[in-house]
């Protein structure tokens, strides 16, 4: 695929007060609006709707003490959730910026978070190890998963519903079985701390980013890994597959995005248009475009594979 189908088409300076270290991107079901939310370490949450080529704000969404530093949207793209070193999990109405449901996550226990495919909860990584399950709309904890490891920094579902996977600051990648509740893999190959993961749209593959500046993929089924990827400069802290299952995108503190080819696992372009390290990169859900934040305080939109 040819390079020059890749740009950047948007940038949005200064779009929080200081680093922008989480973002997401969905569809609005109820309204049809496409919706990027982003999370800052100024304690905000801010909600964009993107239309005819550029983000206008929705939502400057205040509750947060201590920096915001993850960010989910659920998949009918209704409902936001956001994370902070305050240990509280907050959900909001895209729409109307409410925040619906506080969650009180216990001390320090809610670094990372995720929605389950279904909406229904909210898993959330810790200090301790441990995984929370709670129920998006009772907010209390439903399960509770143990590593038995370390800070768990980065978590997954599955987008089948099956799976919950998670990594920690030792490079150890634990696999859940969502029902039972048990550890149904634990995967090696890191020797340092996974700041982000995903599934492939099939729930087949794992791709994992660590500090060692690599990318790995693992299959799930055969608990094997089967790639290691090279190319950034610096710690690998997101990594996102795009729904066609063919390209994923991947951002670093060398300042620069990739796009990779799923297939051949080869880098088949790289933005370098950041000032600083780029926390988060994301599809939006046609797999069209691609979502950056970053420590310079900007959000970036590119013209992503199309699909």
């Amino acid at each position: 695929m040819a390079n020059q189908l890749y740009s950047l088409i948007f940038k949005q300076e200064q779009a929080h007060e200081d680093s922008i270290w989480s973002c997401a991107w969905k569809k609005n079901e109820t309204d049809g609006t496409e919706n990027i939310i982003t999370g800052g370490i100024d304690d905000l949450v801010k909600i964009w709707r993107w239309t005819d080529g550029r983000l206008d704000l929705r939502h400057a969404l205040e509750g947060h003490q201590l920096g915001v530093v993850s960010v989910d949207i659920n998949k009918n793209g209704t409902l936001a959730a956001s994370s902070s070193l305050d240990s509280h999990v907050r959900v909001w109405d895209i729409i109307t910026g409410k925040c619906i449901k506080s969650i009180d996550a216990g001390p320090v226990d809610a670094w990372t978070l995720a929605f389950s495919p279904d909406s229904r909860f909210l898993a959330t990584g810790s200090h301790s190890g441990k995984i929370n399950i709670f129920g998006v709309d009772s907010g209390r904890k439903e399960m509770t998963m143990d590593t038995r490891g370390k800070f768990t920094l980065s978590i997954a579902y599955s987008p089948n519903g099956q799976y919950i996977a998670c990594g920690s600051i030792d490079g150890i990648v634990n696999v859940f079985d969502v029902n039972k509740g048990v550890p149904i893999n634990t995967l090696e190959g890191h020797a340092k701390p996974i700041r982000s993961l995903c599934f492939s749209p099939d729930s087949q593959l794992l791709l994992t980013g660590s500090d060692d500046n690599t990318i790995k993929v693992y299959e799930i089924q055969h608990a094997i890994m089967a790639g290691a990827l090279s190319g950034h400069g610096s710690w690998v802290l997101s990594v996102d597959f795009c729904k066609d299952d063919t390209h994923f995108v991947s951002s670093s503190s060398d300042k620069t995005v990739k796009i990779w080819d799923a297939g051949s696992r080869q880098c088949v372009h790289t933005f370098y248009d950041h000032a600083d390290q780029v926390w988060s990169a994301k599809y939006s859900d046609d797999g069209s475009k691609i979502v950056s934040v970053s420590d310079d305080k900007s959000i970036q939109v590119y013209e992503g594979p199309p699909v």
